[in-house]
């Protein structure tokens, strides 16, 4: 009986361990630090109605299929952030291909970042941006 009691409350002190470690996890991103690249695509020649491309990259980035980058004309606020004439990009790898025809001397575009996970914290941001052409 006593080795029982023994098991018991050894039981007891690894469940009240784990919970800890759960309930701290919620409070956390399950990688240490998020960081989202831009880059440009070395070929861009930003001469008029020339294509745009980039790349958006998560770093940390997690392969649950619920991270996503959402790119439009603009963003508004209406219970949570929509994007307006939103296109989700598809995710490959963790990186996110965009293109655009720069049609104007500048072109403007936003979003939305996020990216989720099961058991830690989400993470949304919206973001703008503008690509300047050159002229020859």
């Amino acid at each position: 009986m006593d080795k029982l009691k023994e098991e018991l409350a050894q039981l007891r002190k690894q469940n009240d361990s784990l919970k800890r470690i759960t309930e701290g996890i919620k409070d956390k991103y399950v990688f240490d630090s998020l960081t989202i690249r831009q880059i440009p695509y070395y070929e861009n020649t930003n001469k008029l109605n020339s294509v745009y491309k980039e790349e958006f990259v998560f770093v940390g980035y997690n392969s649950n299929g619920k991270t996503s980058v959402i790119i439009g004309d603009s963003i508004y606020f209406d219970n949570g952030m929509k994007v307006f004439n939103g296109d989700t990009l598809i995710s490959k790898k963790g990186s996110f291909q965009h293109q655009m025809r720069l049609i104007n001397d500048q072109n403007y575009y936003g979003g939305i970042l996020k990216t989720e996970n099961e058991f830690g914290k989400s993470y949304e941001t919206q973001f703008r941006s503008a690509v300047g052409t050159i002229n020859d």
